[in-house]
């Protein structure tokens, strides 16, 4: 019985490597060569006063983008990934050695979105702040943010996927609008979520917190149901997807505090700070203060959450989960808690939930 020549195979693979990075080659220095032309033409520029029009600060870069863009559009995020990192050193460098400052808005946004689209969302999520951050002369109008531009919005919205993102799961806004819209119902509201962005229009830095929690939560959520469909961990406590979930709830809990504390002139443990902000309310009285909000166990845990999802009404439920949440993903390491993960999305709809509750009841929209 004849083997395949594995040593063909491996140099068919060598050529073809050779095939795809060869036009990535040609493209990136075709980039360079007409941005180094364009950086020496343009002026310097001032980042913390507007001059012109919004499209005059990165003109120097439009060349080098448009050769990127249409890869960008296609889906080639990979190399364009690579590309506007090697664009964004180049400019970087430029500027150092010449004393010249240049707005790299363009070149941050495009390379933060490429970043999201390869899966490293901490780096494409900071990679976005970093283009606001360049565009700081701009930020009273929110049209102009890096979170609005609708090459991020066709991830974060799913726009060309029918609601799902490039993970195969409904994006996470869609998912942040399904939690709102239970709120809505369970409260007889009308909120949107484009009035939470607007509330966050001042606050970039905690647009990104939750911006990065929405994506954490639902790309490990993903993850998760790819792991029980292909039966990986079968019986088992799957420590490092659960745990990273337990990350991303938390990391929402965090920047609900956080808003809170923007408005809020209240130190010490978010415990306090619940007290101080509804303790006077019936339903505080009745429903939050009898309950343990600070389990020790995982099975403590998972029971705390069973009891308010199931005997709890909104806003006690949503205070309770996120209250005993924080306590418990930031103290205790174990994340064996069944009914809490068979009801994942339950609870991050619930948590999510109290910020436009808390927006609400202090009238801040």
């Amino acid at each position: 019985m004849s083997h395949p020549n594995l040593w063909d195979n491996y140099r068919l693979g060598t050529l073809l490597a050779i095939d795809c990075l060869t036009p990535y080659k040609k493209v990136l220095r075709f980039g360079l060569s007409d941005l180094q032309q364009d950086m020496e033409r343009a002026e310097p520029y001032d980042h913390d006063n507007r001059k012109g029009e919004y499209h005059e600060k990165n003109a120097y870069f439009s060349r080098a983008n448009d050769i990127a863009m249409p890869f960008l559009e296609m889906g080639i995020t990979g190399m364009t990934k690579l590309y506007y990192w090697e664009m964004l050193n180049a400019i970087g460098k430029y500027e150092n050695d010449r004393k010249k400052p240049l707005n790299k808005g363009m070149a941050c946004g495009n390379l933060g979105v490429s970043a999201l689209a390869e899966g490293d969302l901490d780096g494409g999520i900071a990679y976005l702040l970093w283009a606001g951050h360049e565009d700081r002369a701009w930020s009273a109008d929110p049209s102009k943010s890096a979170f609005a531009n609708d090459l991020y919005r066709q991830f974060a919205e799913g726009t060309q996927r029918e609601g799902r993102s490039q993970f195969g799961e409904l994006s996470p806004w869609v998912m942040m609008k399904s939690a709102i819209g239970k709120y809505n119902t369970e409260s007889k509201d009308n909120i949107s979520i484009s009035q939470l962005f607007s509330e966050l229009n001042a606050s970039p830095e905690h647009r990104a917190l939750l911006e990065g929690s929405l994506w954490s939560f639902h790309r490990n959520v993903a993850l998760l149901r790819e792991e029980t469909r292909r039966g990986i961990y079968s019986g088992e406590n799957n420590i490092y997807t659960r745990l990273r979930l337990f990350d991303a709830l938390t990391s929402l809990c965090r920047f609900i505090e956080l808003r809170m504390r923007h408005y809020e002139r209240i130190p010490g443990t978010l415990g306090k700070l619940l007290q101080t902000i509804f303790g006077k309310e019936n339903w505080f009285k009745t429903e939050v203060d009898p309950r343990d909000k600070s389990p020790e166990t995982s099975n403590g845990f998972d029971n705390l959450v069973k009891d308010v999802l199931q005997n709890c009404r909104l806003p006690a439920k949503n205070v309770l989960i996120l209250w005993g949440l924080r306590n418990y993903a930031t103290h205790i390491c174990d994340p064996d808690t069944p009914f809490l993960f068979g009801n994942i999305e339950k609870v991050f709809e619930e948590i999510a939930a109290t910020y436009p509750y808390y927006l609400r009841y202090r009238k801040k929209i």
